[in-house]
């Protein structure tokens, strides 16, 4: 969908972070003084140009607590420069189309923070706050997967506004804590009331099923239990490697060399794969029990939904 023009140059970064923050009180330092030195990053002025858009979205116009949001989170961004760098990194295509895009991009922004702090240690002592993480993202995953087959079956239609229309219309239904609450554009994305209702159930119904198996394979879990229970994990990390060697080498002895295809990049490739399954397959299974005892009690409740 067209929307506002971008701006030609960016503001400086200190300018464009001001308008979201409260004004200092007299004596006091002007709180957008320590993005001067951000605005020399990398991508410091798509960032710029996106906190330029948000303040033409509905969200800005519609909803009395989007700036304290936004405030809330740049001031986070200060003080993190691996995240800030991250989301910076993002900004650089968010305004390149309608402001449903720049809404849809400060999702994915917020997406980035919440694995982020995950992986950082934020969650380290706060393991209910990690599985209720990983619940997030499962169902963001999930919507993605079901936007992307409604995008298959419409014709000219923005994907952007399908993916949006998921997220916004299903923020309360599935508790989604990192989406905003208004778009502009739902009438143009071809999704119907029916389709939200079917997209619910099939994420509540994949929750309750399957959210324990995706946690096994989910990056930032890896993180904590890394940090929680270093012997155990690097040891399981330390059997992949052995059981991917392993599974090569038996692989290679037993198809490649009948087949005279020993050194053939394709062949070697093709089971190069297969071992690499084979061996994450078993550093899952070997997980299981470690993020069993210690995430066992926040994932007993297997229904964490209930379906009519």
């Amino acid at each position: 969908m067209a929307g506002p023009s971008v701006p030609r140059e960016a503001r400086a970064l200190h300018l464009a972070v001001a308008d979201w923050l409260m004004p200092a009180r007299e004596g006091e330092p002007d709180p957008a003084d320590r993005w001067h030195a951000s605005g020399q990053e990398d991508n410091a002025a798509a960032f710029s140009l996106f906190l330029d858009r948000l303040r033409e979205t509905e969200n800005f116009e519609k909803d009395a607590g989007f700036k304290a949001q936004i405030s809330s989170w740049l001031a986070l961004l200060a003080e993190d420069d691996v995240l800030r760098a991250k989301t910076f990194a993002m900004a650089t295509e968010a305004t390149s189309n309608c402001e449903d895009r720049v809404t849809l991009a400060l999702h994915q922004m917020k997406n980035v923070q919440l694995v982020h702090n995950a992986e950082k240690g934020v969650y380290d002592n706060n393991l209910p706050g990690l599985v209720s993480t990983g619940r997030e993202m499962f169902r963001m995953e999930m919507l993605e997967r079901i936007a992307r087959e409604k995008v298959r079956t419409l014709a000219l239609v923005d994907e952007i506004e399908v993916y949006l229309a998921y997220q916004n219309k299903l923020k309360e239904s599935l508790e989604l804590t990192s989406v905003t609450a208004e778009m502009r554009f739902f009438g143009a994305s071809g999704v119907t009331a029916s389709d939200l209702r079917s997209a619910e159930r099939q994420v509540k119904a994949a929750e309750n099923s399957e959210f324990s198996e995706w946690l096994l394979q989910w990056g930032p879990l890896h993180s904590v239990l890394e940090r929680k229970e270093p012997e155990r994990f690097n040891a399981l990390r330390e059997k992949q490697i052995s059981d991917y060697e392993h599974t090569y080498q038996m692989l290679s002895d037993t198809e490649l060399k009948p087949s005279g295809l020993v050194g053939n990049t394709d062949a070697d490739r093709t089971i190069g794969v297969r071992a690499m399954e084979s061996a994450k397959k078993e550093f899952l299974n070997g997980l299981r029990p470690l993020v069993e005892e210690m995430l066992g009690s926040y994932l007993k409740v297997k229904a964490r939904w209930r379906l009519n």
